[in-house]
C-alpha cells in the first residue's frame, strides 16, 4: 500500500504566485495603449485555465495555461433551438466583421512586438510565450467566445452556455471547450467533498508522474485534464477523510464503473470518444489498472 505520508506529500499544491504574475503581465501587454487590439477597440478577456486556475497544480507543473478570448464576435450552436427560435435568432443577428483569424494574427503581432519574435512560437493549437521577463513560460490559447443556445426569443430573452472555440492552425480542426463551467462545477464538487476533490486530483496527478518516472506508463497516457474529469465523475461520498481509504475507495469504484458514459467536468461534453480533445476508454482503463498496481506493489516500484 502507498504510505499515508506519501499521499500527504502528493496532495500538496504547487506554488501559484508565478502563474498569476505571468497572467497579469501578459494581460497588461495585450491591453496596453500601444496594442493593436486596443486601437481596434476589440473586446477580449485574458484568464488562467488548467491546473493553476483550478487549484490542482503540483510541483511538477511548470508552464502556465492562459486563454485570450475574443468577445466582440462569437460562434454559436443553435441545435437545441426550435425552428421558430432559430429563425428569430437569424433575424436578430448580423454577420461579424472581425473574426478569430484576425484576432489570432493581432494577438501574435502584439506579443511579438513587445517580447520579440524569438519569444513567441506559433504552435498548432496554442502560442508558446517564453521570455526571461516572465516568471513562467505561457501556453496561450487564442480563442473566440462560443455560445450553445438553449433558448432564443429575442435579444432580451435568451439563454446559452458560454464556452470558447479555437482552431488547429495546421489541420483546421475546431476545438470547443467550456472553461468557466468547468471551473464552476469543480468548485461545487470541491465543496461537496469538504475540500477533498482538488487535493485528490493532485494526488492522482502525482501518482501519474511517479508511474511515468518509473517507465510504467507513457507520458501522454493520462493528461491532467482527463484525470480531473475522471475524478469529477466519482461520487462525492467516495472522498473519504483518511487518504489511504480515499485512494482505495475511488480506485475500486473506477474499476467497476461504466466509464464510457462519463462526462467532462463541464457536464456538456462526453469525456470519451474519437475527437482529438477526448480520451480513449482503453487508455483510461490502463491508467486505472496501474493505480491499482501502484497500491498493491508500492515497495516494488
Amino acid at each position: 500500500m502507498i504510505p499515508t505520508s506519501q499521499l500527504e506529500t502528493w496532495s500538496n499544491s504547487g506554488a501559484d504566485d508565478s502563474a498569476m504574475k505571468t497572467q497579469n503581465r501578459v494581460r497588461n501587454v495585450l491591453k496596453s495603449d500601444d496594442s493593436v487590439l486596443v486601437e481596434k477597440e476589440i473586446d477580449f478577456d485574458v484568464f488562467l485555465q488548467g491546473s493553476y486556475k483550478n487549484s490542482t497544480n503540483i510541483y511538477a507543473d511548470s508552464d502556465v495555461d492562459l486563454v485570450v478570448k475574443l468577445n466582440s464576435t462569437f460562434k454559436r450552436d443553435l441545435s437545441n433551438l426550435s425552428a421558430s427560435q432559430k429563425s428569430k435568432y437569424k433575424d436578430s443577428m448580423s454577420k461579424a466583421s472581425y473574426d478569430w483569424e484576425q484576432f489570432h494574427e493581432d494577438v501574435v503581432e502584439t506579443l511579438k512586438d513587445y517580447y520579440s519574435i524569438w519569444s513567441v512560437s506559433v504552435e498548432d493549437r496554442a502560442l508558446v510565450l517564453d521570455s526571461s521577463s516572465l516568471p513562467l513560460t505561457a501556453d496561450i490559447v487564442v480563442s473566440q467566445q462560443y455560445r450553445r443556445y438553449n433558448r432564443f426569443r429575442n435579444m432580451f430573452n435568451q439563454s446559452y452556455d458560454e464556452g470558447m472555440v479555437f482552431w488547429d492552425v495546421s489541420t483546421d480542426e475546431r476545438m470547443i471547450s467550456y472553461p468557466k463551467i468547468h471551473y464552476s462545477n469543480g468548485a461545487e464538487k470541491n465543496g461537496s467533498t469538504n475540500g477533498r476533490f482538488r487535493e485528490t486530483i493532485r494526488i492522482f496527478k502525482n501518482a501519474r508522474s511517479y508511474l511515468v518516472s518509473k517507465d510504467a506508463i507513457s507520458e501522454g497516457l493520462a493528461p491532467s485534464y482527463f484525470i480531473e474529469c475522471l475524478l469529477y465523475n466519482v461520487p462525492s461520498k467516495k472522498y473519504d477523510y483518511q487518504l489511504q481509504n480515499r485512494y482505495c475507495s475511488i480506485v475500486n469504484w473506477l474499476v467497476e464503473a461504466n466509464i464510457s458514459s462519463f462526462e467532462c467536468q463541464n457536464g456538456i461534453q462526453g469525456l470519451f470518444g474519437s475527437d482529438s480533445i477526448q480520451w480513449s476508454v482503453s487508455d483510461a482503463r490502463k491508467f486505472i489498472q496501474m493505480l491499482v498496481d501502484l497500491w498493491n506493489n508500492w515497495y516494488d516500484y
